[in-house]
């Protein structure tokens, strides 16, 4: 019966007075060891359900909440809309320099390197050749690619060999 009833507690099933009896029957002495887990649920809600609060809590809560708060002088009312606008200024101002600053250095950088550099020297007119660069480009980057899978090989399988001993 109480089995049942905890199941339906769970699934919300239960009326006011089957909680009830659910309370009052986890409040005995003996209650079943595969209940126990239970237990101080149910004696947690029944001290919760008896915990009342006074009869004038709610009017004094009323009354806190109707109180209109102590106003600030005035000239504290007139100080803060300035200092609020003055760090608003204060940060823009910040925000525009510090941009500035950021963007601009890059930029003349870049205008001055790519006008020091005359490409002109570097380009190939013999198709032949260029394929000959090309090749030795890329097998200069296959073998350090190869090289870089090997490396990370190696220390997979040396992270690996130290992870494996704790399964063993």
């Amino acid at each position: 019966m109480i089995r049942q009833l905890l199941d339906r507690y769970f699934e919300g099933e239960t009326s006011l007075e089957e909680e009830a009896q659910l309370r009052r029957a986890f409040q005995q002495k003996e209650v079943p060891e595969d209940l126990q887990p239970f237990r101080p649920l149910f004696r947690y809600l029944n001290q919760e359900r008896e915990a009342r609060l006074d009869q004038g809590f709610e009017q004094r809560l009323l009354e806190q909440i109707d109180e209109k708060p102590e106003t600030p002088p005035a000239a504290i009312m007139r100080r803060l809309p300035v200092q609020r606008w003055a760090v608003g200024i204060a940060a823009a101002v910040v925000l525009a320099l510090g941009l500035f600053w950021l963007y601009q250095p890059a930029t003349f950088q870049q205008q001055e390197e790519v006008a020091a550099i005359d490409w002109s020297k570097y380009e190939v007119d013999d198709p032949e050749e260029a394929f000959k660069i090309t090749q030795s480009a890329l097998l200069q980057a296959s073998q350090e690619l190869n090289q870089g899978t090997k490396v990370a090989a190696e220390e997979f399988d040396t992270k690996f060999s130290k992870v494996g001993r704790y399964f063993n």
